[in-house]
């Protein structure tokens, strides 16, 4: 911090702020928030199913969120339950809220028939929108 002496109406020391270091730190703590914060996925972590182009979500509205791991547990509301108990949420949930998206992630290991069949379930419960969540950049391998 530096100080001027000034001869004008005001006697004393004039306090003289260098403000370009702190712009300077704000700047690059937006860049590392603008950088990082996009990749931070909450939930269980699993891996994804790999897709050449994924779809962007259309609506700012947070959708309902199950996820099955590789042991087939199903985490819902952030707690590890069972189908039925997932299922019975997401019943409740469409009572209260008929128009909710619904987002199922699910383990690329587990077996597409659980996924398939858990999927249909929500989709009979009645919900309009039901995506599965994938990861992004396919790299297939041709057989020989």
């Amino acid at each position: 911090m530096g100080a001027q002496l000034n001869s004008g109406r005001k006697k004393g020391a004039q306090p003289n702020i260098n403000v370009t270091p702190l712009v300077d730190v704000v700047l690059v703590l937006l860049i590392i928030f603008m950088v990082v914060l996009p990749d931070v996925q909450g939930g269980k972590p699993v891996e994804m199913v790999k897709v050449a182009a994924a779809d962007k979500h259309t609506s700012d509205a947070e959708p309902l969120t199950v996820t099955i791991d590789l042991a087939e547990v199903y985490t819902w509301d952030d707690a590890d339950t069972t189908r039925d108990v997932a299922l019975g949420g997401l019943r409740a949930e469409y009572v209260r809220d008929p128009k909710q998206k619904v987002l199922l992630r699910a383990d690329a290991g587990l077996r597409y028939a659980i996924v398939r069949d858990f999927f249909a379930d929500v989709q009979d419960i009645g919900f309009p929108t039901v995506s599965l969540a994938v990861g992004v950049g396919a790299e297939w391998k041709e057989e020989s």
